[in-house]
């Protein structure tokens, strides 16, 4: 998931020339061997939100990079997201861990 808001600037041109700049973001992703899921506008502290699938964590830093090096982005920050079944196998190591750590007391 990948979240950002835009500068003064790109807010300024998009109310001057208003139109849809998913088709921009998909475009990056897929320049990464990404497939782009889902695209929004948001209300609030972020002015996009975007789902991508990426074939690596290098690739979705490539994106990320690129897109607020050409200066439209500000404050974007990627949350990886895991499957249902990879975050339940965590669980189950967590265990394992518990076995050795303790928290401070």
């Amino acid at each position: 998931m990948y979240q950002a808001s835009y500068s003064v600037e790109a807010i300024k041109t998009l109310v001057n020339k208003s139109h849809d700049r998913s088709g921009a973001a998909k475009a990056a992703i897929e320049a990464n061997d990404g497939t782009m899921l889902a695209a929004w506008m948001a209300f609030g502290q972020n002015d996009i939100v975007v789902i991508a699938d990426m074939p690596d964590d290098e690739s979705m830093a490539g994106v990320a990079f690129a897109v607020t090096a050409a200066g439209a982005i500000t404050g974007g920050r990627t949350t990886k997201l895991l499957e249902m079944s990879t975050a339940v196998a965590g669980m189950a190591k967590a265990k394992t861990v518990l076995e050795t750590y303790k928290a401070p007391s």
